[in-house]
């Protein structure tokens, strides 16, 4: 005996599974679009700024100093040096007796001298030359004893300034100090007009101290001798500028950025 089985009738409607997926097609083709666009929602896209800044004072230098030579010419060489050697030692104990100066002796140089005659060149007896250098914190006392040494018969080679350690470190530590905020005020200001909310430092490069170097004035042989005596040179040591810089390169912070080392602490 057969048995009949009623027709199957499609459901009505779609199916179930068919409705999720197509529910779930549409979430996941609109998801990449909807973050993106909410991601990319008040944020300005990175960069990097190089920047540098700078801080300068203008500082006279503690310390003076003096360089004078002691010249012999004749034809014994050998009396020429004694004769030099004896004087350099003689001005290298009177200076030392002045409080306050610092001297010490250069090298000495012997050579021959040469004339021309009737437009030839011929060696005429010898030149010995040694050097006297002297450094004073007290420009005026330095004045008399170089006014002393020249009347004795030193030439007075060079005149200048320079700053001793001490003022030098100050100096440094001072403007390094003005030129890091200077250099952190002008990245604020610069994310700032940019339209980022702050910075985060890179690397970053701190110089010396620039302009600190002595500046000896030449003068002329013979300016100051014992053909003008004089008592008390006047020695006025004159101001210079010196410098720091500081250079480098930040990363800019976009707007609603959260980072303990950005803006908050870089504006510190």
């Amino acid at each position: 005996m057969a048995i009949r089985l009623p027709p199957c009738r499609p459901p009505r409607g779609p199916r179930p599974a068919a409705r999720l997926c197509l529910v779930l097609g549409a979430c996941l083709a609109g998801a990449p679009a909807g973050a993106a666009t909410r991601a990319g929602e008040g944020m300005a896209p990175p960069a990097v700024l190089q920047l540098q800044a700078a801080a300068s004072a203008e500082v006279v230098p503690d310390r003076t100093l003096a360089v004078l030579a002691v010249v012999a010419q004749g034809s014994d060489v050998a009396a020429l040096n004694s004769e030099v050697l004896g004087r350099l030692d003689a001005a290298l104990q009177r200076a030392r007796a002045v409080s306050g100066v610092q001297a010490s002796t250069g090298g000495v140089a012997t050579s021959p001298r040469w004339v021309d005659s009737a437009g030839s060149m011929h060696q005429q007896g010898w030149s010995v030359r040694a050097e006297l250098t002297l450094r004073a914190a007290d420009p005026a006392a330095l004045g008399v004893l170089l006014g002393a040494l020249a009347s004795s018969g030193l030439q007075l080679q060079s005149l200048g300034t320079q700053m001793s350690a001490a003022q030098r470190e100050r100096e440094l530590a001072e403007l390094s100090s003005k030129a890091i905020a200077a250099f952190r005020a002008r990245a604020q200001a610069a994310a700032g007009d940019f339209g980022y909310s702050g910075y985060r430092l890179r690397n970053i490069e701190l110089g010396g101290l620039q302009g600190e170097q002595p500046q000896p004035q030449p003068l002329m042989f013979g300016m100051v001798n014992a053909a003008r005596p004089a008592p008390q040179l006047a020695v006025q040591p004159a101001a210079r500028q010196v410098s720091v810089s500081v250079s480098g390169s930040v990363q800019l912070l976009p707007l609603g950025h959260r980072d303990p080392r950005g803006a908050a602490a870089a504006a510190r």
